[in-house]
């Protein structure tokens, strides 16, 4: 887990959701900070001015966190979500936490520059902590929520959050929007679409899950993002969404609603990749008949 730390109010959120993560996530913890000097690399030692600045913001982030493995990083010569990112790719992580500007309402996140630039294709799921997260302490993730409407990024989130379910038994949530009717131009004027199928989307989803965790799912209508986000407000610890369905394999990139949600879900949200399809295997050939 990569955790991006400057020692803001933002920062401190991002440290409050590795905290709160790391017991579902395992593994060490890798803590970076940006340090800016201008469009030119650099790569030298820090200096004592350096070391003085980050020595401390290493600490606190290591007393935050309270796990035995944590490792640091001090990154210079490029915007912090480009440097987040190729950290990310050089040191193979499988989770970038974030936290989010501290403007806008409490309990929203907003996409800054750093989140911006990490999520419009990150090697591996981010999540992103709301504004003022730090604010309290907050017990081991209870209930997980998926945005969820049957698409493959939508059944990648889906098993993703099986995987983060199960070392506490955690329950899963599962939201299905039906968005409101639109029409669209056809060869005989303006036409209905043909109507999605939530309920049968739903029910499949609730039976792909794993019996041994705790499932329920919900149907609701309206505009998704706003809707998946209110949705959030009851009881949910972690909402797990899926980036979208074009770009790089194995890269987070995200369309419109689940950068919306991101913004407006007044819990943490895990984005999570695109990931290719399992590898074919070759069938074993039938003996001859003898």
């Amino acid at each position: 887990m990569l955790v991006g730390y400057d020692g803001s109010d933002g920062g401190k959120d991002a440290l409050e959701l590795a905290r709160v993560l790391h017991p579902l996530l395992g593994g060490p913890v890798l803590v970076a900070t940006v340090l800016l000097y201008g469009p030119q690399p650099r790569h030298t030692e820090l200096s004592a001015e350096e070391r003085a600045i980050v020595g401390p913001l290493f600490e606190q982030a290591r007393v935050h966190i309270g796990v035995s493995r944590v490792e640091t990083r001090a990154l210079a010569g490029g915007s912090p979500g480009r440097m987040l990112t190729e950290c990310a790719e050089a040191e193979r992580v499988g989770t970038i936490v974030l936290g989010s500007p501290h403007r806008g309402p409490i309990g929203r996140a907003l996409i800054g520059s750093v989140a911006r630039g990490v999520l419009h294709g990150a090697p591996c799921e981010v999540a992103v902590a709301p504004r003022a997260y730090a604010g309290q302490a907050h017990p081991p993730c209870r209930t997980i929520a998926v945005a969820y409407d049957g698409s493959p990024e939508a059944k990648a989130a889906l098993r993703r959050a099986e995987d983060l379910a199960r070392p506490s038994q955690a329950a899963i949530k599962i939201f299905t929007v039906a968005p409101p009717p639109t029409t669209v131009p056809s060869a005989w004027g303006i036409a209905w679409p043909e109507p999605s199928e939530p309920d049968r989307v739903l029910s499949e989803a609730i039976d792909s899950v794993d019996p041994a965790l705790a499932v329920r799912g919900w149907r609701f209508d309206g505009p998704p993002a706003a809707t998946l986000a209110k949705a959030c407000e009851d009881d949910v610890d972690l909402l797990v969404a899926g980036s979208r369905g074009y770009g790089p394999l194995a890269r987070v990139l995200l369309g419109s609603v689940t950068w919306r949600l991101v913004e407006d879900a007044p819990c943490p949200v895990l984005v999570v990749p695109r990931h290719p399809g399992p590898p074919q295997t070759e069938q074993p050939k039938e003996a001859p008949n003898e």
